[in-house]
């Protein structure tokens, strides 16, 4: 017998958003930790409240690129990295088809 919760269909973009949400926290724990710098010497940093910074690090913030590159600016080192992995082309067919809908 299937219920609801059986019939929903993951959206793999949610899980990524998800993914990268979790890994983008996790860097910067572990930078402020290696640094000895707590939250809230960040958000003095930052010019933020403790709070926001505390939300930030739940892994379930939406960061914007430029919260991203302030963080980056303040810290000195890369949080999130884009690829540079070269891409090969593809029909437009072939990638509708590879993606769910």
């Amino acid at each position: 017998m299937m219920n609801e919760l059986d019939k929903i269909i993951p959206d793999p973009a949610i899980d990524r958003f998800v993914d990268a949400s979790f890994d983008i926290a996790d860097r910067i724990h572990e930078i402020l930790e290696i640094r000895g710098i707590s939250q809230k010497e960040l958000a003095e940093m930052l010019g933020k409240k403790e709070s926001q910074v505390s939300k930030w690090m739940t892994g379930t913030h939406n960061f914007t690129i430029k919260t991203l590159a302030l963080l980056e600016a303040r810290l000195g080192v890369p949080i999130f990295k884009v690829s540079n992995e070269k891409i090969e082309a593809k029909k437009t067919a072939e990638v509708c088809a590879s993606v769910p809908a």
